[in-house]
């Protein structure tokens, strides 16, 4: 089932694989979630959907660790929330590291079901050092 994904993939472009594999679901959603965030690439210097991380909660507040260790450049991240319309993340990380990240083009997309941004991290953050985003439902 994941080689017909990953073939579809090419048939629809890198730019609608992340959305496609993250909407696969099914038993193998683990498999699926590797897979998007795997399915990676930039073209004409605009970042693309590279990783895709499932924020865990309930459909009122959820929270997602995100990887900060070794860096990042440009790097999409899409978000699947556990419900729609929900507010912007709180964020926290270690206050070493405050500053040393930035977060840029935050949108929610696909019905308010998922939170994209584009994520630049200097590369000395050693591995292990994440960063914490809370969700929770609008009032």
């Amino acid at each position: 089932m994941i080689r017909r994904r990953i073939a579809s993939i090419a048939a629809i472009g890198v730019a609608g694989a992340a959305l496609t594999l993250s909407a696969c679901g099914g038993s193998d959603s683990a498999a699926t979630t590797e897979a998007g965030a795997t399915a990676a690439a930039t073209t004409t210097g605009t970042a693309v959907a590279a990783k895709t991380l499932t924020c865990m909660g309930a459909e009122e507040a959820c929270s997602v660790m995100v990887p900060l260790g070794g860096g990042a450049s440009n790097e999409r991240i899409a978000v699947e929330l556990t419900g729609t319309d929900m507010g912007e993340p709180t964020v926290d990380v270690d206050s070493e590291y405050e500053g040393a990240y930035e977060i840029s083009d935050a949108e929610f997309t696909t019905g308010g079901s998922v939170y994209e941004f584009t994520l630049n991290a200097v590369e000395s953050i050693p591995e292990g050092v994440t960063l914490e985003m809370g969700f929770a439902r609008r009032r």
